[in-house]
Parts: structure tokens; sequence; C-alpha cells
């Protein structure tokens, strides 16, 4: 989305809120038709970001997260400039200033190695909805990254907690395989909301701003949903997402190794019936670019997991996305 020369990455809709904009990942008819978790969560501006290029020595970014403390991480292409703390319910003027002249002695081409270049600034926001209220360059120009300053593919990750990221944004395991094969992702990642409405997998089968995706289903329905209802949201989700778009890359991954993947008990049983039907999906549906990912061959290492053994944590994201990007890399050349 395009507003005042500024690129609102990962943003859907730009919601009008006293004198500013909340950015959305998520159109309201769409949240509205979510569960009762699922209609919050999916207000967060999790891997939202602000983009654009100035000359400017000093740009002024204010912004307000309304609900939660919160923070904002802000670079300059693939290179990290600064953090900022928000309070809950401020509006805070972030002040930035153009990184030292040692930018001007490096080759600009190893700076690009990201996929991002050097003269994007990039305002990343967590797990927190945003306010975004006004730039202010000094009266230097702004304008939009142009083509060969962005990553060219754009890959849209849908799944649970894992893949929203927590408080791991902007090195997710998404990110850190996103990093790898230079690609942009945009992260549509719902805690404990996964469900697969038909109304989300109406709207991202109806996106046109994507060229790879990823679909980490299931963890989040195993305890609200049975075997057939499961089978029955996973087949309309992928079916509508493979009939839309048929020259696309989709990625289907099981359920990542957690707790129950040991314990030997229903619920494990239940993962590994899940795990079926997804498999049964890609064997049915026999599409050339649809694949399919076991999240065993991604999630290698239970000791990369936080003590709730569900969540990984910085370790853990880090080993995925090394994981991820070997599964993904080689089917996209």
């Amino acid at each position: 989305m395009i507003k005042q020369n500024i690129y609102f990455h990962n943003v859907t809709e730009l919601e009008p809120c006293n004198g500013g904009v909340y950015l959305r990942r998520w159109p309201s008819a769409v949240r509205h038709a979510m569960g009762d978790r699922g209609r919050f969560i999916a207000e967060e501006a999790t891997g939202c970001e602000l983009r654009f290029v100035t000359a400017a020595k000093y740009v002024r970014v204010t912004v307000g997260i309304p609900e939660t403390d919160g923070i904002v991480k802000v670079f300059k292409g693939g290179l990290f400039h600064s953090e900022h703390k928000l309070q809950a319910g401020g509006i805070r003027t972030l002040h930035l200033e153009e990184p030292s002249a040692r930018f001007a002695m490096v080759d600009r081409k190893h700076l690009l190695e990201s996929g991002f270049a050097p003269e994007i600034w990039r305002i990343c926001f967590g797990n927190h909805a945003v306010i975004f209220y006004s730039l202010n360059t000094f009266g230097c120009e702004v304008r939009l990254p142009q083509a060969g300053e962005m990553p060219r593919r754009r890959w849209l990750a849908y799944g649970s907690s894992i893949t929203h990221g927590l408080d791991n944004f902007p090195l997710s395991y998404i990110h850190q395989a996103a990093r790898r094969m230079k690609l942009d992702v945009m992260n549509a990642g719902m805690s404990g909301s996964c469900l697969c409405e038909p109304e989300v997998a109406d709207f991202m089968a109806g996106r046109d701003d994507w060229q790879v995706a990823t679909l980490e289903l299931g963890v989040n329905m195993r305890d609200s949903m049975s075997d057939e209802q499961f089978e029955s949201k996973t087949s309309y989700l992928l079916e509508k997402m493979v009939a839309r778009h048929p020259d696309k890359p989709i990625f289907l991954i099981t359920i990542y190794p957690n707790f129950a993947t040991y314990a030997g008990n229903a619920v494990t049983e239940r993962d590994q019936r899940f795990n079926e039907i997804l498999r049964s999906h890609v064997a049915r549906l026999r599409h050339p670019l649809l694949h399919l990912i076991e999240g065993e061959d991604v999630m290698q290492d239970m000791s990369g997991m936080t003590c709730d053994l569900i969540h990984p944590g910085e370790y853990g994201h880090m080993r995925m996305g090394e994981q991820l990007a070997q599964q993904m890399i080689h089917l996209l050349l």
C-alpha cells in the first residue's frame, strides 16, 4: 500500500484514527469474520513497515502504540539502525539521523547483500497495534523505493504464533529464511488463531501481491476442530490458493514438533492425523508447484524451544530459518 510516497509494507488497510491511520495486515471485513481471539490478533502490525527514501539528514517519524508497550526497530536497508521503546497510549516522535559517512566508504554492492538498498529507511513494527501520524523530512523530497532496491519476490507467510514470531520480530524464522533467500516476507501469522476461516482463505487467494506462499497449519486447530472440520477448512484454503495462483510456489508445512510429539497421548494422535490430512491434500491435488514440507525437517532441535515446548526461542528461530530456507530455495531457483 502506498500513501504520501511511503510504501506501507505488509499493510492491506489504513484505518483512520484521531489524525492518524492504523496499519492493518488484514482488512476489516476479514478481521471481523474471525473468531474472538483472531479479531484482536489481526489488528497487530507484526511485520508491517514504513519504507521510504529521502536525502534528508534528519528524519522524524511520529507513531503511536495505543494498547500495549512495544518496540520499534529501524533499519537502513538490511542494516540495523536503532531501537525505540514506546509506552502504551502515547504518541512518540522518533528522531532519526542518517548514518555516518562510513556508508560512502564502502562499495554499495556490499550493502545490498540483504536484498535491500542502504538508502531505504525501514521503520519496523512488532506484535502490537500501530498508528502512523506523520513523516517529517524538513522539506527534503520523499520517494518510494524503486525496482532493485528491495527483494524482487514477496513471500506471504500464514501460520500460528510460531510464524507470527511474537517477540522475535524481525528475526523470527520466516525473516531469517527470507534473508537467506532474498525474499521480502509478509507476515500473516495469527497467534493462537490460525484457523483457516473461509474469509481468510478467500482473501489470501484473492491477493496478487505475493510470488511465494507458505501455510503452516494445524497446531491452532487441534484443540477445537474434528478431523473432518480440519480436512474441510484446509482443503478449501489450498484449493482456492492453487486455483487462483497456479503459477506460484505454495509450500504446505506440517505441524512443527512440540511437547505433544513425544507425549504419547490423544494430542499426539491428533497431530499425527492432522499431518496425514495435509499430506493427503498434496497427494490429491497433484499440483507441480504445491510442495509439502515436513515440520520436523524445519524444527530439528527441541532444545531450541522455550520452556512452553511450543514456541522456539531465539536460537530455535535461527535454526528453523536456516532449515526452511534449505527446504525452499532449490524449488525457487
